[in-house]
């Protein structure tokens, strides 16, 4: 009698991962910011003390900070790594300041391009790169410059990535290890398609018959996956929408705990044995239900009947800025949001309410997004739930950056010189004596920034650079960045025209002004705000920068404008910018208990 061939099962248990996951393994996560991201395993990295491990992450935060705090990693690769609201990752500054481990920081429209690479067993990738940044002058075994066979155009050619085992976050699977995504997504697919082995948490376990029900949301396919693991709630304190948003009230116990005099103590006693003991000190049942309900507080905001210009004299800085932001975009642009950075999302917002209703709005994951109020513990799942279709971020950066259709990404860094060149990598620092006061001298890599993720591709290749700053001052606008995150190499209308780039202006939205580079190194003021003098601007600037005698003042926003913002704003989250260290760290922790206390 013949034998029955049964199916094969990949479910696996949290502590089996070490069968794939050894010490010097490199590892690739998945998620983007804070979103999806394998907390589970790698709270089970710790727990099963594996160490000298090469991790990246394409665009990361929690899940490197608690990897460092453990001393698990002897490399980093990365592009941007940040605790996004609650600041720089203290133990990934300490890494790079001392010089503790190997660290290598990849643009990243670069690391995915990367993975791709090694997904279609080539080689490498050609692009059009981040020209002028440092990050690639830096990194020559990576990088080289190449030239297209067919039209001789230059080109930015990244060497393959393979990673030894990806490890990505889902909402739903089979036994047999067919995988479905919703909600945020990183390069999850790429880092799937280029390592040799892959596991995923997931949600959910469902069976054969509603992943064939529900066929389009299955992104991997279970000859591309190694093992999946069912682990609910397996990226908190990250988020997994639509099923829950991210703890941010554990976020800011662990800010404490992992400061580096503490973070190995922390980070052990933290996770427990397993994830009902991490649970049990991380708020248990009754912080995974507020979860769920938050993730579900979501409020679409309804563009107003009639558009108004009924003037007012009611207005902050903050609501002038957003104003100013939003004028910026033109009705039918295409805008790229990452992170939740309040300022920019209350601009885009506004704008699709007012002038630019045909704007193609993509944050998070989530495209052509209808305006949404805005709440840390809400903004993605709004973002997600009020949009047309969701991309990954390599979806993102393929259909809208590479393409060259991008109109607006705007950034803000840490540094802008007087040729728009921005830093999000390094800032000096001045060297101490014995004595523990300035030699005078500085030390260029002196406080690690988060760097810069796509902003290097991005600045160059949207049609308009724009930039925003709340705090203008020339410790913002220095003559010369020391260090290139990126720049628009391609300036004028004929060498962008020449690459297959669209003109565009490279326009700056400050607490100040309103100024535009006209050329390379010559920048005009076109409005002053209300109450700001030509002085305080030139004052503030660190280069020299054209104000005209009869240089008008910015238009002011509308009453209608300034209850709009409130609407897609209520708590106030876009004043956070203009804040001091001291009033940031007491309004975050309100807004966040006041959010949290809703449900």
């Amino acid at each position: 009698m013949a034998k029955r061939v049964e199916t094969i099962s990949k479910l696996g248990k949290l502590s089996d991962i070490n069968k794939y996951i050894k010490p010097g393994s490199f590892i690739a996560l998945g998620g983007g910011w804070s979103c999806n991201k394998p907390m589970a395993v790698v709270r089970e990295i710790i727990r099963q003390k594996i160490t000298g491990l090469k991790a990246m992450s394409i665009v990361g935060g929690w899940e490197m900070e608690w990897l460092l705090a453990a001393g698990a990693l002897d490399h980093l690769v990365f592009s941007f790594l940040s605790l996004e609201s609650f600041g720089l990752p203290a133990n990934f500054r300490k890494a790079a300041e001392k010089k503790t481990i190997e660290l290598t920081e990849i643009e990243g429209c670069s690391m995915i391009k990367g993975l791709e690479a090694a997904g279609f067993g080539i080689p490498f990738s050609a692009f059009k790169g981040p020209k002028g940044s440092d990050i690639v002058n830096e990194a020559p075994e990576l990088y080289k410059t190449v030239s297209c066979p067919f039209t001789g155009q230059e080109l930015t050619a990244i060497q393959a990535i393979v990673p030894d085992v990806g490890i990505i976050h889902a909402q739903r699977a089979d036994e047999q290890g067919n995988v479905q995504i919703y909600g945020t997504s990183g390069s999850d697919i790429d880092i799937a398609m280029a390592a040799k082995k892959v596991i995923v948490t997931v949600e959910e376990i469902i069976s054969s018959d509603q992943i064939r029900e529900d066929k389009s949301a299955t992104k991997l396919f279970r000859s591309e996956v190694d093992m999946v693991i069912h682990v609910p709630f397996g990226a908190s304190p990250c988020s997994s929408v639509p099923y829950y948003t991210a703890h941010l009230m554990q976020m800011m116990k662990d800010v404490q705990g992992l400061n580096p005099k503490t973070a190995a103590e922390y980070a052990a006693d933290m996770v427990g044995a397993n994830e009902e003991e991490y649970w049990a000190k991380a708020g248990g049942e009754e912080a995974q239900n507020k979860l769920k309900s938050l993730a579900l507080q979501t409020k679409a905001i309804d563009r107003p009947a009639e558009i108004t210009e009924e003037k007012t004299d009611d207005f902050t800085v903050a609501e002038q800025m957003v104003v100013a932001l939003a004028n910026t975009i033109d009705d039918e642009d295409s805008i790229v949001l990452g992170s939740f950075t309040p300022l920019a999302y209350a601009a885009y917002n506004l704008a699709k309410l007012t002038h630019a209703p045909n704007a193609l709005m993509v944050g998070y994951s989530g495209v052509d997004a209808l305006p949404f109020q805005m709440g840390f513990h809400t903004s993605e799942a709004s973002c997600t739930k009020y949009s047309a279709g969701l991309w990954s971020m390599t979806e993102c950066i393929e259909a809208v950056h590479f393409r060259g259709t991008g109109d607006i990404e705007a950034v803000s860094s840490a540094q802008m010189d007087v040729n728009a060149d921005i830093n999000i990598s390094w800032l000096p620092m001045p060297i101490m004596g014995e004595d523990r006061k300035p030699t005078g001298e500085w030390n260029t890599r002196g406080l690690r920034l988060p760097g810069g993720a796509g902003a290097p591709v991005v600045f160059g290749l949207h049609k308009k650079s724009i930039a925003y700053f709340a705090s203008h001052s020339k410790q913002v606008f220095v003559p010369k960045v020391n260090y290139i995150t990126g720049t628009r190499v391609y300036l004028t209308a004929e060498e962008r025209e020449a690459q297959g780039l669209r003109p565009g202006p490279v326009v700056v939205v400050t607490n100040l002004c309103i100024m535009e580079m006209v050329e390379r190194g010559k920048w005009v003021v076109h409005s002053l705000h209300k109450g700001v003098t030509a002085q305080d601007v030139i004052d503030n600037t660190g280069f020299k920068v054209e104000i005209a005698d009869d240089c008008p003042e910015t238009k002011a926003p509308t009453a209608q404008e300034v209850e709009l913002i409130k609407d897609l704003d209520p708590k106030g989250i876009r004043l956070l910018d203009f804040m001091s260290g001291k009033e940031r760290a007491g309004k975050l922790p309100a807004i966040l208990n006041d959010e949290w206390s809703s449900v």
